[in-house]
């Protein structure tokens, strides 16, 4: 594979969220949305790493500053275009294919952007889309494909003509880019739209005027490619996306008596023969030992327990240490900074802190 230099797009305000709070910080499976788009993109060890941040940009580089990620602010929201050519102030001297990414994307795996790499520079193409299609393909940018199969163009939905609309294949906003296209057809785009944007879409077509190839890679599955644009989206995606941590446990040994109503963050970790019962939050960082049961109505958030432990009915625990064999409620809270031992017992409507 040729070398790998990743941007992700997250600088949007994400207006229709209508949330004072910047999109890509929005909680998901009880992470923020942006962390689905670092994870996918770090499995590819790029050679560079780079995210575009704009609103609450503070919020976000306080929260995911690290050694391989390198934050170029967006100062204007001007557009996917402009964004882009914000990011590429950090890849001075790099040469090999560009992956684009947006952090408001966060059930897209690593499968997929492999096989979008695999036909982008195994076709020799200047640029591939990710591509997927669509019933309803409502405010998605559609795509256009010349007789041969490779791309045309891409004409955002505002920009659209008569009869246009009908078209189903879509643009997700992941892009693979040879980096000398990438930096070259940047310098071309222009605001000549309908939203006085400047579009990245709009490198299909400079490709296409110069000779270049434009491929367009299908994902099979659109949920994968959802963005996240308004809570209802955000809600889509989050019973998608529990209903795939849920299979997981239940196939690693876990019985859930109801899995459409149980709750279980993406940082969960289960023990084989644990029982979780129905109305049930496991969130955070909780660990759960071996063989424990976990009773109707329980809340419990960054808790670590060993093997055996029983949690009756309707308790909650937060931040707590459980040892082997403890048995606790039922309504019983534990709060902050509590350690039972080995065995111990916390009887009904009983409160513990710092203990």
């Amino acid at each position: 594979m040729n070398s790998l230099a990743i941007i992700i797009l997250a600088a949007g305000k994400g207006t229709r969220m209508k949330s004072a709070m910047a999109k890509v910080l929005h909680p998901l499976g009880g992470v923020p949305l942006l962390s689905y788009s670092l994870d996918l993109a770090r499995e590819f060890n790029p050679q560079k790493l780079v995210v575009v941040a704009g609103f609450q940009g503070e919020a976000v580089r306080e929260q995911f500053s690290a050694p391989d990620l390198t934050f170029v602010d967006q100062k204007e929201q001007l557009g996917t275009g402009h964004a882009v050519q914000t990011a590429v102030q950090a890849l001075t001297g790099f040469q090999g294919t560009v992956l684009i990414l947006c952090g408001d994307v966060p059930l897209l795996t690593r499968e997929t952007v492999q096989r979008l790499l695999h036909a982008h520079q195994g076709k020799n193409t200047a640029v591939t889309v990710l591509t997927t299609i669509l019933e309803n393909p409502g405010s998605y940018g559609r795509v256009f494909r010349r007789e041969d199969g490779q791309l045309l163009k891409i004409v955002e939905e505002k920009d659209l003509k008569a009869g246009e609309e009908d078209i189903r294949e879509i643009n997700t906003g992941i892009y693979g880019v040879e980096s000398d296209f990438l930096f070259s057809a940047l310098l071309s785009l222009t605001d000549r739209n309908a939203q006085r944007e400047y579009y990245l879409t709009d490198i299909v077509a400079l490709a296409n005027s110069r000779g270049e190839k434009a491929g367009g890679y299908v994902a099979e599955n659109p949920f994968e490619v959802m963005g996240i644009n308004t809570r209802a989206d955000l809600a889509k995606a989050a019973q998608y996306l529990r209903q795939k941590i849920n299979e997981r446990h239940l196939l690693d040994g876990v019985t859930l008596i109801d899995p459409a109503t149980t709750y279980i963050d993406r940082e969960v970790v289960i023990g084989r023969d644990t029982v979780i019962y129905p109305n049930c939050f496991l969130l955070g960082k909780t660990i759960l030992g071996e063989g424990c049961v976990v009773e109707p109505g329980c809340k419990i958030q960054d808790t670590r327990m060993g093997k055996a432990v029983i949690i009756k009915a309707s308790s909650v625990m937060t931040e707590s240490i459980l040892e082997d064999g403890v048995e606790v409620g039922p309504f019983a809270h534990l709060r902050p900074q509590t350690t039972l031992r080995e065995k111990s017992k916390v009887g009904n409507f009983v409160e513990v802190k710092k203990s």
